[in-house]
């Protein structure tokens, strides 16, 4: 082969690369339906009972539901603010102080900011929630996308001794909306 040859296949090569390099970085995390980027309205219900253990409290809720509104949706991740995060059924009361924000990367990683929660431990008010980039579980893309939490929670206000220092959070979530919800 000559030089001239050699040079233009390998052009050719790294033409194709670069082709696929170019379209897989300009792809969006989230997409519905797939190839189509989304950053609408997500909401997710669980499908387990959800579970928040600390050190002298477990407390379950049989329903939960979370929603929220994508405002960036890139090659690396997918982030927006949660509009309404609430669990009922639970064996002590749970009042949501601040909603946060959420980021999908793209391994499907979920991570939560600024959220803030509050339970009752024997008689003590006990703040528990995200600061920033607190890993809560992961998401797996499909027709409904699901998803699995997995987190610990620092103690941000109340009694160390009542509440714990932490608490943790498990529990199974459905993508309820959009229908279809993909990981890129």
């Amino acid at each position: 082969m000559t030089r001239l040859k050699i040079t233009a296949l390998a052009l050719f090569t790294a033409g194709v690369f670069m082709a696929f390099a170019g379209s897989a970085s300009a792809a969006p995390t989230l997409t519905s339906p797939a190839g189509t980027e989304y950053t609408g309205t997500v909401t997710a219900t669980a499908n387990s009972s959800i579970l928040f253990k600390a050190t002298f409290a477990n407390v379950t809720c049989t329903s939960a539901t979370a929603s929220g509104t994508g405002s960036t949706n890139n090659e690396t991740h997918a982030s927006g603010s949660i509009t309404m995060l609430s669990a009922s059924g639970c064996s002590t009361t749970i009042d949501t102080l601040v909603n946060g924000s959420l980021t999908v990367n793209q391994k499907g990683e979920v991570f939560g900011s600024n959220s803030r929660v509050t339970m009752v431990a024997f008689g003590v008010d006990c703040v528990f929630g995200t600061t920033t980039n607190t890993k809560l579980g992961t998401l797996t893309g499909g027709t409904p996308a699901k998803g699995t939490l997995s987190a610990t929670l620092p103690l941000l206000e109340g009694s160390a001794f009542a509440c714990g220092s932490t608490g943790t959070w498990s529990g199974g979530y459905t993508v309820t909306t959009p229908g279809t919800l993909l990981v890129t």
